[in-house]
């Protein structure tokens, strides 16, 4: 019964995200059937990124006017379904020719082992996300921020998160797959977009003529372990990723053939990558100049690349036919404005700002206030290392040794062989091809320089880099040996190495997460129990008011899964908010604390940050402020409650084991559990012996 209900559990979510994704290849369908793609996987690519972006303009609108409900989003996922296999019923008698014509191409036992690999490995990649969301950014607001959305029928401001407004474009499709199923297929979503880069990199292959570089480049791709933590979650940097890439893929066809309809989709997916987050304005900038510059010379000659010469693109010819003029320069800028402006005028409308928390000192209120500002500002100041050449230069092994620097997600990196991606830097002199992916890939590493360095904030470069590598990697061997097999084998090498780097954390995270994830409520509180400070989150939501209040003290990571409002102390808003854990030092911030309406405070005093001053474990088991009492306490964490809440005066701390205070020897892995007075010694079995966070 157990595997049964699994499966069929496994089976809903699969449905779920099908069906997202049947939705969006209907719609984007409907924006670019007037493009000549290069390739099916081509067509697949760009057609699923254009039908995502879509559909969150879509539900944008909807949370504008709030009709943000689960009945209407899935009305609609359904009504798309059904146009989509309508369309292709239609069509079946052009297919079924076609399969018969080709059979034997289809049936052939390359494509059956390739598409075979592709789902193997699409379902390792997509595994980790059927487990319960526990990634700091992506519990501590972006799912928060989705939920609340959902249950308010609109966008709104959620005030306590460290980032109460975001520009809204990923979480548009979280929200979709929120109101389908769950935050399973949010994470599924992101996913999305880990595997759409990967397919447009082979994609990029085989427009190029060269099959085998573009499965090294998108084996490459998905052997970075951070790339792959965070497209395996709902973060939002995948999907920064991909509409990048994407993006510049677009613009690198325009660029070669001056094809207009390539100018307007490079703009509008670029515009979509600039409405998930604000690094994108570079390459929205870069893009931009480029459209100028082909406007003002129409008829700068160009070689055709091989991919254009390959499957009748010699017909590009060396002059663009129609020139590209003004009047579609403007069209595409017009395109990038209508996708992006509307995220960040809704930015705008709350913080004054479009650009808040990078130059928060531009904001109104609160959002630009002096503590604000001087808490952004030194976050975007803070650099790994010295600004200077040397280390600019030596960043790609830098990435690799020292991970913490760059305050990489539970210490990941990238793959080695990044280490050899300034080979990329050489060719570039020589070959044109080379020198566009590199010199975007560079400039936005300079960019990316000049502020936090922070590896996850660099990631967008990642695939430019990649496609750079590998192409001057072809243009090496093209000049070692014109030998075929000896290209082929230097390939397959390379593939193997990637396939197995990746497939190394890939199944370390499947191990680590275990065999079958959690199908019900009570598998699920089971599974989040064995994080650290859960218990205590439990306690809190079996004891406090949905319309209570509980401060956050460094552990922004259970924001998502308290019930209650949350008062989130490290975020910009909350900036000099930090308590010093001493009497009378934090009367002010008490004060502070009563005025926001705070009944209860949930503190990590494990693993602090460098910023903090939580005392040691023990001095905590009176209460180091008046008016709140320590009511739970664990090797983890600590909850003190308000004394005087009006709304908890019905709060019993002997009505059940979880609030019953929890006193333990760290030493002798030990406590102590007293309720009404009474002690009554107990082995612990509590946080200690589980997996940290």
């Amino acid at each position: 019964m157990g595997l049964f209900h699994c499966t069929l559990w496994l089976i809903e979510h699969l449905v779920a995200w099908i069906a997202i994704l049947v939705a969006s290849a209907w719609l984007g369908h409907r924006f670019l059937q007037g493009i000549d793609f290069n390739s099916i996987v081509e067509r697949t690519v760009f057609t699923l990124a254009v039908g995502l972006g879509a559909w969150a303009l879509m539900f944008f609108g909807l949370g504008l006017v709030g009709l943000l409900y689960r009945g209407l989003i899935i009305g609609l996922t359904v009504a798309a379904d059904v146009l989509a296999i309508a369309y292709v019923v239609r069509g079946r008698k052009g297919l079924q020719v076609s399969i018969r014509q080709n059979w034997k191409k289809y049936l052939s036992m390359r494509r059956a082992g390739v598409t075979v690999l592709l789902l193997v490995w699409s379902g390792l990649l997509l595994w980790p996300t059927f487990f319960p969301p526990f990634q700091w950014d992506a519990t501590a607001h972006h799912l928060v921020l989705c939920r609340e959305y959902l249950e308010h029928h609109r966008l709104i401001v959620v005030w306590g998160l460290p980032w109460p407004v975001l520009p809204a474009f990923n979480h548009m499709l979280f929200v979709w797959g929120m109101a389908l199923k769950d935050d399973i297929i949010a994470q599924m979503v992101e996913c999305s977009f880990l595997i759409l880069g990967a397919l447009g990199l082979f994609a990029w292959g085989k427009r190029a003529n060269n099959t085998l570089m573009g499965i090294a480049a998108a084996t490459f791709f998905l052997a970075n372990p951070l790339l792959l933590w965070v497209g395996q979650s709902a973060y939002v940097d995948a999907c920064l990723v991909s509409y990048t890439f994407l993006g510049m893929y677009a613009l690198r066809v325009f660029w070669n053939q001056r094809a207009v309809r390539w100018w307007y989709l490079a703009m509008a997916l670029i515009g979509m990558a600039v409405a998930t987050k604000a690094p994108a304005f570079f390459f929205l900038a870069g893009a931009g100049a480029l459209g100028l510059l082909a406007a003002l010379h129409p008829l700068i000659k160009r070689k055709p690349t091989a991919g254009e010469q390959h499957k009748g693109n010699s017909a590009v010819g060396e002059t663009a036919k129609p020139p590209f003029g003004w009047k579609a320069f403007a069209f595409g800028c017009a395109v990038a404005l209508a996708v992006f402006i509307p995220w960040y005028t809704y930015f705008t409308y709350y913080t004054g700002n479009p650009f808040w928390s990078t130059f928060p000192q531009f904001s109104r209120g609160v959002w630009g206030s002096p503590a604000v500002v001087e808490n952004l500002n030194n976050w975007y100041k803070n650099a790994a290392e010295p600004r200077t050449l040397v280390n600019f230069l030596r960043l790609p092994l830098d990435w690799i040794r020292y991970p913490p620097r760059f305050r990489a997600e539970v210490n990941l990196t990238l793959c080695p062989l990044i280490v050899i991606w300034p080979l990329a830097w050489i060719v570039a002199v020589w070959n044109r091809s080379v020198r566009w992916w590199t010199l975007w890939a560079v400039a936005f590493t300079l960019y990316w320089f000049s502020f936090a360095h922070q590896l996850r904030y660099w990631l967008p470069a990642l695939p430019l880099a990649v496609v750079a590598l590998h192409e001057s990697i072809q243009w090496v061997l093209e000049r070692i040996s014109k030998a075929k097999i000896l290209q082929t084998a230097v390939w397959l090498v390379l593939i193997i190495a990637s396939a197995y780097w990746g497939g190394l954390y890939v199944l370390g995270v499947g191990n680590g997460l275990g065999r079958i994830p959690p199908t019900t409520s009570t598998a699920r509180e089971e599974y989040l129990s064995w994080h650290l400070g859960y218990n205590a989150v439990n306690f809190l939501n079996n004891q406090a008011g949905a319309n209570e209040t509980v401060c956050m003290i460094n552990a922004s990571y259970w924001n998502y899964y308290i019930k209650s409002k949350v008062l989130d102390i490290n975020a910009p808003l909350q900036a000099g908010k930090i308590p010093k854990f001493h009497w009378p030092e934090d009367q002010q911030w008490l004060e502070w604390l009563k005025a926001q309406d705070v009944n209860w405070i949930y503190v990590r005093h494990t693993d602090q940050l460098a910023f903090m001053n939580i005392p040691e474990y023990t001095s905590a088991v009176d209460s180091v402020w008046p008016g709140y009492q320590l009511v739970y306490a664990d090797t983890v964490a600590w909850v003190f409650h308000s004394n005087t809440a009006k709304e908890s005066a019905s709060f019993d701390l002997s009505r059940s084991p979880l609030a019953m205070l929890q006193r333990f020897d760290l030493q002798e892995g030990h406590g102590e559990r007293r309720t009404s007075g009474q002690l009554e010694k107990t082995n612990s079995k509590d946080d200690v012996s589980r997996t940290k966070l």
